[in-house]
């Protein structure tokens, strides 16, 4: 499945993700995301799966079939925010 500008709008919004987020979780600048979303920019292979990657972990699914298919795995979600949420305290953060 080939990741879209659409699926990865969708996606934050689900998870109530900002571009910077998402930017600062996969390492890179905000301004690729933005680029991305744009449709000024399309990034490497590399970076969209990183992408994806991330983004399947916070609990998103992505549909195959026409148009843009996204949705919210909320008991994953949910246990990636706990995990997250024990990560930062065992750092003191």
């Amino acid at each position: 499945m080939k990741l879209t500008a659409g699926h990865v709008i969708a996606a934050r919004g689900l998870l109530g993700l900002s571009q910077e987020e998402l930017a600062e979780s996969i390492g890179r600048n905000p301004q690729t995301i933005s680029r991305f979303e744009k449709g000024e920019r399309v990034p490497g292979d590399a970076i969209l799966d990183k992408i994806r990657e991330e983004l399947e972990k916070r609990g998103i699914e992505f549909t195959n079939g026409t148009g843009t298919g996204v949705r919210l795995d909320h008991a994953k979600a949910a246990a990636y925010s706990r995990s997250a949420a024990q990560t930062r305290k065992d750092s003191g953060g």
